[in-house]
């Protein structure tokens, strides 16, 4: 039997006790128990509360008054209601799991009132980029047409062919194209600070301009205008005709000409574009647009649709984080791609048993594809990662989501789910953010590792180069999106965001190579200092972005 159940049932004992003790006294008086001490009707005897003219009853013996109990028949002594309905979690059975079966308000055929199919878009679009990229080869095509065949993927067209495909051969759910998922959606529409010349999303930069990089910009830099410039260096470095040569251990070494996305310092433009879309697209719209949505007053019907304009934006925002809608129900091997079950291994899972995978619900993807191999880190081998980002980032999701569905289903929002909402937004918010920067962090590690197989001032092998660019590139590119969000640590102050700028400053715009230069500029004492110097810096960062996040030391070293 629970402990407060005996200690309650041992306090009426001890006040029937005391009740006989004075009847005992006074043979005239009216005997304690058959008086009304609080005046509401009911004798102090059958009172649980006979001093509280509010509260008579006590049906779960909580301690908590029948009127005032949230869960009147379950035991809820802290009076714990997750959701702000009113209805405490002892017995509240309605609060999901997987983002799923919300009710419409404005459309009973409808099974849910779930829309986010904008968001799956642009993902194959930043996909479909990155396959671009990776099939361009050295003077395989001009200039001009490599470039359009990368423009066309940000500024959108419905007739491109989505080329993500399942892994294990199962067929896509009515998406041969962009547009069959959604017509319409491009990625420069969308990127933090707007197109060139305006329109698009012109605000939410800090300072409006954008930090951390300066090769080849202006002085009041846009996101946009780094991704062309990336984009433009790419198409020179694959028609430039000229290969990339290196000094190895075993003497002059050419890399590989499938490594056209590559440039003589180090720089893996393919890279360095995909993960700083991750950030300036998918993290900057979920936190500052979405997120920040007023839901306490977008409880009204969006056009025409089965949802209510809250629940679409909070939709959008769950959409580009990139979660399969059952993401609970895979494990952290599962939701990264790497290894598990059967129809669960490769980062998707057909949820709805039709044969086919539909992207739009359920593959992980971007941002909780890499919380997810963020999480797979078992640091003190008990089989259990040290961190949950995923469950942290999707449980916020779907609490937030049921709560506007209630609200919007009632025609209201309480103070009480208000609150909820706005704390799950941050809660969502910052943990998409944790992902992008953990990332950056294992790429940290990667660049040190890499540089830590260097020899007097050569690299190991060719794939040593290769290895550091790509990994220098995927530490910068998602170095580069923290700046997007507004839950951002390094925004709380200015000596955080100066730590932010400190942090690109020691990443630099390339790498230091095996010989000791870095973006073409040689060093200025040993190669060795010159590369003491780089990874004593990084470390430094590393050091930056656990204190910002609260990340623990000894996981952040072997991320």
């Amino acid at each position: 039997m629970p402990s407060h159940i005996i200690k309650f049932g041992f306090t009426r004992i001890l006040f029937a006790l005391a009740i006989g003790l004075l009847a005992a006294c006074s043979d005239d008086a009216t005997p304690y128990a058959q008086q009304d001490a609080d005046g509401d009707g009911v004798k102090n005897g059958a009172d649980a509360f006979p001093t509280n003219a509010s509260e008579s009853s006590d049906s779960d013996i909580d301690g908590i008054g029948d009127n005032t109990d949230n869960c009147v028949n379950a035991m809820n002594a802290t009076q714990a209601d997750v959701d702000g309905d009113g209805v405490g979690d002892a017995c509240d059975t309605d609060v999901p799991t997987t983002y799923t079966g919300f009710p419409s308000a404005y459309d009973t055929t409808a099974t849910d009132s779930i829309s986010y199919t904008g968001q799956v878009a642009r993902h194959m679009l930043i996909l479909g980029l990155v396959d671009t990229m990776e099939s361009v080869t050295e003077q395989g095509d001009t200039y001009d047409n490599y470039k359009a065949a990368m423009d066309v993927w940000v500024e959108g067209d419905d007739s491109l062919a989505v080329v993500w495909t399942p892994k294990g051969g199962e067929a896509l759910t009515d998406a041969a194209t962009v547009g069959a998922i959604s017509t319409g959606k491009n990625l420069n529409g969308k990127i933090a600070g707007g197109k060139v010349g305006g329109g698009g999303e012109e605000k939410v930069l800090i300072d409006d301009s954008m930090r951390g990089w300066t090769e080849g910009m202006d002085s009041t830099p846009l996101p946009i205008e780094l991704v062309n410039y990336w984009i433009d260096k790419l198409a020179v470095e694959a028609t430039d005709g000229t290969d990339i040569s290196i000094t190895t251990v075993d003497g002059p070494a050419t890399v590989s000409i499938d490594q056209a996305q590559m440039d003589a310092h180090g720089r893996n433009y393919r890279q360095l574009i995909q993960k700083f879309l991750l950030g300036a697209v998918t993290l900057s719209q979920a936190t500052n647009d979405y997120l920040q949505t007023d839901f306490a007053n977008t409880l009204g019907q969006e056009k025409t649709k089965a949802y209510g304009a809250g629940e679409h934006d909070w939709d959008e925002a769950f959409g580009y984080y990139g979660a399969a809608r059952n993401n609970n129900d895979f494990t952290d091997n599962e939701a990264a791609g790497k290894s598990g079950r059967d129809g669960w291994k490769y980062g998707y899972n057909d949820a709805n048993g039709d044969g086919t995978i539909d992207v739009r619900s359920e593959y992980n993807m971007g941002i909780s594809q890499n919380c997810a191999k963020r999480d797979r880190k078992d640091v003190d081998g008990d089989g259990v990662g040290e961190t949950d980002l995923s469950k942290e980032a999707f449980d916020a999701f779907v609490l937030g989501r049921h709560v506007i569905s209630e609200a919007t289903n009632s025609g209201t929002m309480s103070a009480s789910q208000q609150a909820v909402v706005e704390a799950q937004a941050a809660i969502a918010g910052l943990a998409m953010e944790k992902c992008v920067a953990a990332t950056a962090i294992h790429y940290i590690n990667d660049v040190i590792g890499d540089m830590a197989n260097f020899s007097d001032g050569s690299f190991a092998d060719a794939s040593n180069f290769k290895d550091l660019g790509k990994h220098w590139s995927e530490m910068v590119g998602f170095a580069l999106g923290l700046q997007f969000s507004p839950y951002s640590p390094f925004r709380a102050d200015d000596a955080s965001l100066a730590n932010l700028d400190t942090i690109y400053t020691k990443m630099g715009h390339a790498p230091v190579l095996a010989d000791g230069s870095q973006g073409g500029t040689p060093a200025t004492g040993t190669a060795q200092e010159a590369i003491d110097a780089y990874i004593a810096g990084l470390q430094a960062a590393r050091t930056m972005l656990q204190d910002a996040y609260g990340f623990d030391s000894a996981l952040v070293e072997v991320w």
